[in-house]
């Protein structure tokens, strides 16, 4: 039986139409009704959340996160050991810190052998790889890399140098963000260094419009991949005439963050990816 839940109150969502104010209704995976005039039998969900003050919800971010560098993010890139220990604890971890941060599909670079691939699909997860060959798996959406085109099932994204950009280079062709180099993990410090704050948002949704999941709105339909801001918090809040999600990721992290309709993370829990300890790993490096 799928879970239902019920998101309504004083809650705004970031539509195609742009910011509304109303109910979501989420039925397993997806997004099946957002509107004003709440249905009564909605309120028979499994999980209802009301919010009683201001929250605003968007669609769910995808980039191109760190998997086995994930120790060395902002440093000099380094090729780790890849024995089967280590790569399912630096993919789990890259994970749950990409949910925590309103990542919903992140995007890794696979080994040639599908390590990464195998880590994410054997947890039951869901998760983008890119792979110079193919590591089709369930959950795994892959995008293959051939002479520095990327492809998905047959069609061509575009070339890496092209479709492929940092914070501080977003240009029109971009379509994935690469976030493996910057220090931190939240979108919040991506923003910082962004010129196009506007352009960034639009990339980090992009991803699930390439793959032709949805439009990358919180609109029927759509994917429950979503990122909620509890605008209560003082370091979020902002007159509701200003609302803006690109102003709101700027200020702070989410509150609660869903991925396929399930909570991964709720008020600084990890509800679907437990980060594992990797001290002893970096230690031996």
């Amino acid at each position: 039986m799928s879970l239902r839940t019920l998101i309504h109150g004083e809650v705004y969502y970031y539509g195609s139409k742009g910011v509304e104010k109303g109910f979501l209704f989420i039925d397993g995976s997806k997004i099946r009704d957002v509107g004003e005039e709440l249905p009564p039998e909605y309120e028979l969900s499994e999980l209802v959340l009301r919010y009683e003050k201001p929250a605003i919800i968007v669609h769910g971010f995808s980039a191109l996160v760190p998997g086995l560098e994930f120790p060395f993010r902002g440093l000099d890139p380094v090729q780790p050991p890849i024995d089967e220990v280590a790569v399912e604890k630096l993919v789990l971890a890259s994970l749950s810190a990409a949910y925590a941060n309103g990542v919903t599909l992140p995007i890794l670079v696979d080994t040639p052998d599908c390590k990464v691939s195998s880590v994410i699909s054997r947890h039951g997860l869901t998760a983008t790889v890119i792979s110079p060959k193919p590591c089709a798996k369930p959950g795994v959406y892959n995008i293959l890399i051939e002479e520095d085109m990327l492809v998905y099932n047959d069609k061509v994204i575009g070339k890496w140098g092209e479709v492929v950009c940092d914070p501080r280079s977003i240009g029109d062709k971009c379509l994935i963000l690469d976030t493996r180099r910057e220090h931190s993990r939240s979108p919040q410090a991506w923003f910082s260094k962004s010129d196009n704050p506007g352009s960034l948002l639009r990339t980090l949704v992009q991803p699930y419009r390439v793959l032709g999941l949805d439009s990358g709105f919180v609109e029927r339909g759509s994917l429950a991949d979503l990122v909620v801001y509890d605008l209560s918090d003082p370091v979020l809040s902002l007159p509701l005439s200003k609302l803006s999600p690109v102003v709101v990721a700027m200020r702070g992290g989410p509150q609660v963050v869903f991925v396929g309709g399930e909570v991964a993370f709720e008020k600084g829990e990890h509800l679907l990816v437990q980060p594992p300890s990797i001290l002893e790993y970096i230690a031996s490096l």
